[in-house]
């Protein structure tokens, strides 16, 4: 196969050598075209002033004035000059209209033609030129004409050939002349073909034949890639990325029976740092990201083939700690940005430098990462994140636009942070109850957290002052402590209590105080405001996590919520929308912690439900945003105080909603959801709906009344599908109380048709007053329910049973309805409400049928007769009504009667 290549490199560049001559020959007809019709434009131009001469017109000039503008003469009639007295205005012809523009081919079809000429022709001229060579050397292969040695020595040759007879053909005049007009392809094909040739015939006499040994043949493959890379500054991009394809794939080419991490990424760096130089130097960025992936690529690699780990972090570590120095140095000649009200918004103004350096270093920290987790995080590991991120922390301070990669620095630390294993020891044991300080197996993971702990925190502090983004800074030196110090209680102690926790949050809560001071001192002539929020809410946080660390599991919940209206009272001092951010992390958090999180269903109780801990665990943080709220309300927080209601209505609805669980079952984790619960549920989500619609029409909040539409919508939910339908005591046999009136189907039903209708009244002057009748017919509904379920109770007891009813029974749900709808048709004509009266019908028709449908056939004796007899006295005596008091005649027509 090698022979191949030599054969076509040879023919390829015959025909490119032939080609030039073509081209070289239209060109020099082409100018002697050019100069023949500039000759001719010449005379023209001669000619043309001879006759202006002859006319007695002055000589036109390079810039001719503009004419007069003149009012010219009909157009049947010529307008020749003329002798005219002095002071008379002498009409010149009139000048031709100039002819109008020569009509330009669409540039589309010019575009399409040139590159179908000029690059894919050339590029499908050598594909069949290969494939044509390809036959022939197969030929000659399989009847012996070309041995191992001669076909990879031809191969190489000519390949060699083909890259000279492309540099050969870029430096001639005529090449030279295209690459100025427009992008000429037949130079970097053929270097390009020549160094593929050379490429495939070193790995066809290393793979092959065994003709050379592993490593002359990386040393091979190596310095070919590398010349590719070199050679693309004349030949251009495409040249670059064979020379940077074939450099990192060689490694993988050669099969090694000890591979050495250190000589591997050692070659790899090199491979990088030229592949860089030339990317900076001809400002390919792309070529940039190329490099990137591919070195990148090299760490995954390397650990898939690899069985152990922990001996290969210093290479790796090493390699990637000098590859992210390569990225940064392209940030040569990168602009300072101008000040901003947000950092991010830097982001815009990203050229493609920056962003080539900014993704550099977030991918080597991803890969850093894996890196440092396979190797089981061992203490080398950690040594390279730290290094790192020292690394990241000073290109940050140095250059004021890569300043958000202390940000980078910050996650990759707490990330591997908080993936770290910490022993079992540490979950049933305190952290500082051992004889010592700390215990031997949580001292690696103490001295981690102190070491990351004191690089952000003490070096934010020190790189804020005179930073182009001190809020940043702050930022990053507050919050890391306090992330890092809840990481380890969570890993370590599993948020129990512990006094020995609470001191050191205190302790780090004295030296967030210290930098708060020091930062108030010079606030004002260093525009520092937003600085000291931050270090303001260290202090609060920590401050409450002590607190949290000293009682029960509830309790470090509360301590988040409690931070909330503390922010807010820094943010009255110290307006800045970051302490907004804050906060609203911090109630998504408690949100989190206390909504989502179903463990709380199985945090002890060691008393009733007055004094449960659900009582302050949803009652202080309810509190607490909703004091926030008000707070944060006329500082330019309006969406943040809008957050904190919702959290707060919300928090409010939990504490009502999990006491009645309490108070009924006596339990949170039990699993039976029963009627008499559902039942209270429902209740108050009525009740605390209506109260924040009652709020909404006094404060106008919206948030009001989108939360109370939402618990009645739910209410509603819960009353027709569980209790009216699926939880049906008819149907299950539930108890539902002795006593005839005060019992569960009161509470039941009775109740929330009062609400229905109460709901029905408020919404008939609203904007909702669509809504009115809806809520007015559900509780016509829930009203049949519970007369028809009590008069079951009447007869049966505290347990209903559908199936074992009397006929006295079915005869009275009979009598009952047919009161209700007497009832309800005479409280329509009293207050003239149409609902009413069709409602009235409505239970009607459902005793009609319930009598044709049910009595007909259950009933015997005297109470099939009461049933069809009352039923039709009831139906006249409702016509009768209808004719005097609904549709009364005219008094005229009742006269003439």
């Amino acid at each position: 196969m090698t022979a191949l290549f030599a054969f076509v490199a040879l023919i390829i560049a015959v025909l490119a050598y032939s080609n030039a001559k073509a081209c070289e020959r239209n060109l020099a007809a082409a100018l002697r075209t050019i100069r023949d019709l500039s000759n001719q434009l010449a005379a023209m131009s001669a000619n043309l002033q001879a006759l202006r001469k002859q006319l007695g017109l002055p000589e036109e000039t390079s810039a001719p004035p503009t004419p007069e503008p003149v009012v010219a003469a009909p157009a049947t009639v010529p307008q020749m000059a003329k002798a005219t007295v002095p002071g008379e205005v002498v009409a010149r012809p009139a000048a031709p209209p100039p002819p109008p523009p020569p009509k330009k081919a669409p540039a589309r079809g010019r575009n399409l033609e040139e590159a179908f000429t000029s690059r894919w022709l050339v590029w499908l001229g050598a594909l069949a030129i290969a494939l044509a060579g390809t036959f022939f050397v197969r030929y000659a292969i399989d009847h012996g004409f070309l041995g191992p040695v001669a076909r990879v020595t031809l191969g190489f040759l000519g390949g060699i050939a083909l890259a000279l007879a492309g540099e050969w053909l870029r430096r001639r005049p005529l090449q030279r002349a295209i690459a100025a007009v427009r992008t000429n392809q037949v130079p970097p094909s053929l270097t390009a073909a020549g160094l593929f040739t050379a490429f495939v015939s070193i790995y066809a006499a290393y793979a092959l034949y065994n003709l050379l040994s592993p490593l002359a043949a990386f040393m091979g493959l190596a310095l070919v890639a590398l010349l590719g890379i070199a050679l693309s500054l004349l030949h251009g991009r495409f040249v670059a990325f064979m020379g940077l394809f074939g450099a990192f794939a060689a490694p993988a080419m050669i099969d090694t029976p000890n591979p050495s991490a250190w000589s591997l990424f050692a070659y790899l760096l090199v491979v990088e740092a030229a592949c860089l130089a030339v990317a900076r130097y001809r400002s390919w960025w792309t070529f940039a990201f190329a490099t990137l992936a591919g070195a990148a690529a090299w760490p995954f690699l390397w650990l898939l083939d690899t069985p152990t780990h922990a001996a290969d972090v210093p290479p790796l570590g090493v390699y990637l700690l000098l590859s992210v120095s390569a990225f940064f140095a392209l940030r040569r000649g990168m602009p300072e940005p101008e000040t901003q009200a947000n950092w991010t918004d830097e982001f815009q103004g990203f050229r493609m430098p920056e962003w080539v350096v900014w993704v550099a270093a977030c991918t080597i920290a991803v890969v850093l990462y894996i890196v440092v987790e396979a190797a089981d995080y061992n203490a080398a590991g950690m040594i390279f994140v730290a290094l790192t991120a020292m690394l990241y922390l000073v290109m940050a301070r140095r250059y004021a636009i890569l300043v958000s990669l202390c940000v980078v620095a910050a996650l990759l630390a707490l990330l591997v942070v908080i993936s770290m294993p910490v022993p079992e020891i540490a979950v049933v044991h305190s952290a500082f109850r051992d004889t010592s300080w700390m215990p031997a197996k949580l001292q690696y993971f103490a001295v981690v957290n102190i070491v990351f702990g004191a690089l952000f925190g003490i070096f934010g502090f020190g790189a804020l002052w005179g930073s182009h983004r001190p809020a940043l800074w702050a930022g990053v030196s507050a919050a890391m402590p306090v992330l890092l110090l809840v990481n380890a209680y969570y890993r370590v102690n599993a948020f129990g209590v512990d006094i020995s926790w609470a001191l050191l949050a205190l302790a780090l809560a004295v030296m967030a105080l210290i930098a708060a001071g020091r930062v108030e001192r010079y606030r004002a002539a260093r525009g520092l405001e937003i600085t000291l929020a931050f270090y303001a809410a260290a202090v609060v946080a920590l401050v409450s996590l002590a607190a949290a660390m000293s009682v029960r599991q509830a309790w470090l919940t509360v301590a988040l919520s409690l931070q909330v209206p503390a922010l807010a009272l820094i943010h009255t001092r110290v307006r800045s929308r970051s302490l907004q951010i804050m906060a609203a992390i911090l109630v998504f958090t408690v949100l989190l912690r206390l909504v989502f999180n179903y463990n709380i269903l199985n945090y002890p109780l060691d008393s009733g439900p007055a004094t449960s801990w659900v009582i302050y665990g949803y009652g202080i943080p309810a509190i607490s945003f909703l004091w926030a709220a008000r707070i944060f309300r006329p500082l330019d927080g309006e969406w943040l105080a809008s957050f904190l209601e919702a959290a707060g209505f919300v928090f409010c609805v939990l504490l009502v909603s999990l006491e009645i669980r309490l108070f009924v079952t006596g339990s949170l984790a039990t699993p039976r959801y029963e009627l008499l619960e559902q039942s209270l549920q429902s209740i108050s989500w009525l009740g605390i709906g209506a109260a924040l619609a009652v709020y909404h029409r006094k404060t106008g909040r919206e948030v009001a009344l989108y939360a109370g539409m939402a618990l009645i919508g739910l209410a509603t939910l819960q009353v027709f599908v569980l209790q009216l339908l699926a939880f049906n005591p008819m149907l299950w046999r539930s108890f539902v109380g002795t006593m005839p009136i005060f019992n569960i189907l009161l509470l039941a039903y009775a109740v929330p048709a009062a609400f229905a209708f109460g709901i029905s009244f408020a919404l008939v002057k609203t904007k909702l007053a669509k809504f009115a009748d809806y809520a007015a017919g559900a509780g016509f509904v829930l009203t049949f329910a519970y007369i028809s379920l009590e008069t079951m109770h009447a007869f049966q007891g505290p347990r209903l049973d559908v199936s074992r009813s009397s006929d006295a029974e079915i005869y009275a749900y009979s009598v009952v309805w047919m009161i209700y709808a007497v009832a309800l048709l005479a409280l329509g004509i009293t207050f003239g409400k149409s609902q009413l009266r069709y409602a009235s019908l409505g239970v009607l028709i459902v005793t009609v049928s319930k009598v044709f449908l049910s009595d007909m056939s259950g009933l015997t004796g005297l109470y099939r007769v009461a049933s069809f007899l009352g039923l039709g006295l009831t139906m006249i005596g409702i016509g009768y009504i209808y004719q005097r008091f609904v549709f009364p005649r005219p008094s005229a027509e009742r006269a003439a009667r």
